[in-house]
């Protein structure tokens, strides 16, 4: 089947494998046209008449247009690289660079198939207000572009300015998928700011413009996500000029980028195809390792609140929450003046010892006369919707707790009060570092190794270690021979302070046999003639050498080994904390 049969009849576009599909128009352009082809009943509608009279046209595309610059929009703006204009999305900004994503089709690259970088292409990034955000030679990197499902690359420009809003305040980083989790999205409405050509199926190209569009995707063809314009909710679709721009969905207090524009099918076909963005998420975060993604801004640390904006925003009504999975909490509701909070009890693991916790936590719901209880449903009159939602830990509520790294997930459900019908499940995580010395044997640094006291001199015979909880040891049971110059490698998981996420850590651990040779951690041996009572101490330290493949960044947590008696019947959990920033 040929394209121009695929614009005689879109709906044959569900029975197209995706190899047909990929032969898609790409939708960069070369002209200084801008953006979003809609349905011809969405112009009627906007414009009451279907017409390419230039005050129709102003009239539709001038609403479109303002549409186009509300909030969530902010991150989206032109990239101009080489001969051609896109639409990319800003990413965040580290020191004096700014990144962007845009698709990989819009800019240059000596070896787009392949994961890559190319350095030497000048590109320039505006903002809705027509702000120069970035400019100067771009170092562009590539996930290996092949297809619509790779269709994506992350451009670092220079940094002029950082994005700001209406009100002067410095732009939030946008979210972006990183779950896969399409079904979730599937038939969801989906919105588009872009800078392509305006149009319709029956009048073709009309001008340009940015502009806002809504579209909705069925399908996902292994990674290329298509959107139909065939609905009253899905009217709009990338047409040329709008490739790289982000297509967003709403969930649950969140717009969240899930796509990235790459072809489309002509006026006549009423669809876009767009690159997933979640399978490209490692690839995305090895390129940016501070990018914002749904699992990031919905983890709690010690000192990060989990905030969701207005859940209600898509729901009639007023929203509550109760607990969910792994939640002690509210299990009703209630209609009354907000005041206080609501305490929730969560169950995490604690990492150093493998054993589950209970840990209490705080959340509060938002309406227009301030924050209360989550499980409030009432609702103030003030304007549109709120429902925000914020949870947040507080040291004082768990004092119980020892030090060490607290993970798990837990979920609360989003309920409507006058739309009984509306409820989501929202899963969010928690990643908290309880903080203390209460019997913490040292720290490991980037620089500095920790030792311990001499515990043989403790007891009757000699002392080895073992990992214990979480840690784990490339040595295994407990040996005794003479081979020095040796030390075990432990595996520990470390919490990074920026991203909230996980990583495993690899330290070296070696025991000191009687003052007379460095020797594996389970190394009982023994020296004989020492004197200075220096023998088993355990010595811990961090080699970047070692970790090649963590991510730049600051690494915390606490672990735990286990000293434990050859000759005695000794055991003791040994607490150690970990405090290694990379490349910093």
């Amino acid at each position: 089947m040929e394209i121009h049969n695929i614009h005689r009849n879109p709906r044959w576009l569900t029975g197209l494998t995706l190899k047909t599909l990929l032969f898609g128009t790409l939708i960069s352009t070369a002209s200084t046209s801008l953006a979003i082809g809609i349905t011809d009943e969405k112009f009627t509608d906007l414009a009451g008449e279907l017409s390419a009279d230039e005050t129709a046209v102003n009239l539709a595309y001038g609403q479109l247009n303002e549409a186009s610059l509300a909030s969530h929009f902010n991150p989206v703006g032109m990239l101009l690289a080489g001969n051609l204009r896109c639409t990319a999305t800003w990413l965040g900004s580290e020191e004096d660079s700014a990144y962007i994503v845009t698709a990989a089709h819009c800019v240059y690259g000596d070896n787009k198939s392949e994961e890559s970088r190319y350095i030497g292409e000048r590109a320039t990034f505006r903002t809705g207000d027509g702000r120069i955000l970035a400019h100067g030679i771009a170092t562009t990197n590539f996930a290996g572009y092949t297809q619509c499902s790779n269709d994506i690359a992350v451009v670092e420009l220079p940094l002029i300015a950082n994005p700001i809003d209406s009100n002067g305040q410095l732009v939030p980083k946008p979210v972006f998928a990183d779950q896969p989790e399409f079904t979730g999205f599937q038939y969801q409405p989906m919105t588009l700011a872009g800078y392509g050509y305006w149009g319709t199926p029956t009048l073709g190209n009309l001008g340009w413009g940015r502009a806002f569009g809504q579209g909705g995707i069925p399908l996902d063809f292994g990674g290329c996500l298509l959107n139909q314009a065939d609905s009253e909710e899905a009217w709009a679709f990338g047409a040329p000029g709008d490739s790289g721009s982000a297509s967003w969905h709403w969930r649950d207090g969140q717009f969240i980028a899930t796509g990235i524009a790459s072809r489309w099918l002509g006026w006549a076909g009423r669809s876009s195809l767009h690159t997933r963005i979640a399978p490209h998420h490692q690839w995305l975060k090895r390129v940016y390792p501070q990018i914002n993604t749904v699992t990031r801004s919905r983890t709690l640390t010690e000192s990060s609140p989990i905030e969701l904006g207005s859940v209600e925003r898509s729901v009639k009504g007023s929203v509550y929450y109760n607990a969910g999975d792994n939640t002690l909490g509210p299990r009703d509701s209630q209609w009354d003046y907000p005041s206080g909070f609501t305490y929730l009890g969560v169950y995490l693991t604690d990492q150093s010892e493998r054993t589950s916790r209970l840990v209490i936590l705080r959340a509060q719901r938002l309406t227009h006369c301030g924050w209360g209880e989550i499980n409030n449903g009432v609702y103030c009159r003030g304007g549109a919707n709120k429902g925000d939602l914020k949870v947040w830990f507080e040291h004082e509520d768990n004092a119980g707790l020892v030090p060490g790294l607290y993970q798990g997930t837990f979920t609360l459900e989003a309920k409507g009060w006058h739309d009984e019908s509306y409820q989501s499940s929202i899963a969010l995580k928690a990643n908290i570092l309880m903080e203390g010395n209460r019997g913490i044997e040292g720290t490991v640094t980037e620089t500095k190794a920790t030792r311990t006291i001499p515990y043989d001199s403790t007891v009757r015979g000699t002392i080895y270690y073992q990992a214990h909880g979480s840690t784990k040891s490339d040595t295994g049971g407990p040996v005794w021979n003479g081979e020095g110059g040796r030390w075990s490698t432990l595996d520990v998981l470390v919490r990074n302070r920026d991203t909230k996420e996980a990583h495993s850590v690899k330290l070296r651990a070696s025991r000191l046999a009687s003052g007379c040779m460095w020797v594996t951690m389970n190394n009982a041996v023994s020296c004989q003639g020492d004197e200075q009572g220096s023998y088993g101490q355990l010595d811990i330290s961090y080699h970047e050498s070692d970790n090649p493949d963590l991510p730049d960044g600051r690494y915390e947590s606490y672990f735990n080994l286990k000293a434990i008696g050859w000759h005695t019947n000794f055991h003791k959990v040994l607490t150690f904390r970990v405090d290694v920033n990379k490349g910093g």
